[in-house]
């Protein structure tokens, strides 16, 4: 297990920094309202808007998690996020162990639309501990919405194995 410091650690620092774009998204995405936040914004808004201006290069673990779970910036996002999960998918980002990887599979539509070589190799990652996590508490249902798409996607991969 690594030690992402709840979320603060850097992305950066745990995978190829080549695969993070340079500037931030609001740069990247033209997109300027997400990056404002007032006061009377909620909390999820006023972390969506810092990680908007963040440069990715400094984008937290927890701040892609956030992103990742609005999916927002994914254009940007996926290729560098699905290497993390790969090698890192029961890493606490910021809520509980795993969020990232669940996250990332409950958005793998996009994520095979924005980044399918690196999305096709993390779904062979091992996901057991989903499994084992769903038999302990089958009351979690965003890990059994991740666990879901995963096997669709690893189904439909198999499929075209096959053919």
């Amino acid at each position: 297990m690594i030690d992402t410091r709840i979320g603060q650690a850097p992305l950066a620092e745990f995978i190829d920094r080549r695969l993070l774009p340079a500037g931030t998204l609001g740069e990247l995405s033209g997109d300027t309202y997400l990056a404002q936040a007032d006061w009377f914004g909620s909390g999820l808004e006023r972390r969506v808007a810092a990680a908007w201006r963040t440069p990715l290069s400094a984008l937290t673990c927890g701040q892609a998690r956030v992103l990742v779970g609005q999916r927002l910036g994914l254009q940007w996002l996926a290729r560098p996020v699905a290497a993390f999960v790969r090698a890192y998918p029961q890493a606490e980002c910021d809520l509980y162990e795993g969020d990232l990887t669940i996250a990332s599979l409950c958005a793998l539509d996009e994520f095979l639309t924005f980044a399918p070589d690196e999305t096709v190799l993390m779904v062979h990652a091992d996901f057991g501990w989903i499994e084992r996590e769903l038999t302990e508490d089958p009351d979690l249902r965003l890990a059994a919405r991740a666990l879901g798409a995963l096997t669709a996607v690893r189904d439909s991969l198999g499929a075209l194995e096959t053919t």
